[in-house]
C-alpha cells in the first residue's frame, strides 16, 4: 500500500475544536527532552483512558500559547479531540483556533520525518505563520507500517 501512497499537502480551512490531554511549556532549546518526556508520560499513563468525551482515538499534538515566534516559549498539549470540555485536574484543555492551515505530511521513519518537516517550517520565509495554534494529527495512517504519516497543520495569516 505504501507504494501508491500520495502525500497530502496544501491549505485547509479548519473549524475550531477542543483537545484535552497532558501539557508542558517549552522552547526549541529544550524541546527535544521536554517533548520526549511528555510523549512518554502520555503513553505510560494511558492518557486516552482518562479523557472524558473523546471523539475517537486520533491523537493530537497542539502547539499554542506562543510567546513570540518559534524561538520563544510555547505550550504543547498531547491529547484527544473532545465533544465537550471536561478537564481532569492533571490535564489541560486547549482550543484549536478556527483558521486556515498549511497542511504538510511528515511520512516515513519517525521521528526523523517529523523533525525534518518542522525544520523546513522554521526555515521557510514564505509561510506567514499566525502563531495562534498549530497541530499534528496522529491518525490511522501513523500506525500503518511503511507510511507512519503525521499531518502537520500550521496556522497561517491571510493578510
Amino acid at each position: 500500500m505504501a507504494d501508491n501512497y500520495e502525500v497530502k499537502a496544501g491549505l485547509a480551512e479548519v473549524e475550531s475544536f477542543d483537545v484535552v490531554g497532558v501539557s508542558i511549556i517549552t522552547d526549541n532549546e529544550k524541546a527535544t527532552d521536554d517533548i520526549n518526556a511528555l510523549w512518554e508520560r502520555f503513553f505510560k499513563e494511558s492518557i486516552g483512558q482518562f479523557v472524558p468525551g473523546k471523539t475517537d482515538d486520533v491523537i493530537y499534538a497542539v502547539y499554542s500559547d506562543y510567546q513570540g515566534d518559534h524561538e520563544k516559549p510555547y505550550r504543547l498539549t498531547i491529547g484527544y479531540r473532545v465533544s465537550e470540555v471536561k478537564t481532569p485536574d492533571t490535564m489541560h484543555h486547549v482550543g484549536v483556533k478556527s483558521q486556515e492551515y498549511a497542511v504538510m505530511s511528515a511520512a516515513g521513519k519517525q521521528p526523523d520525518a517529523l523533525i525534518e518537516t518542522w525544520k523546513a517550517i522554521w526555515s521557510s520565509e514564505d509561510l506567514p505563520r499566525s502563531y495562534a495554534t498549530d497541530f499534528e494529527v496522529y491518525g490511522p495512517r501513523f500506525f500503518e507500517d511503511g507510511i507512519n504519516e503525521v499531518l502537520v497543520h500550521i496556522g497561517i495569516n491571510n493578510d
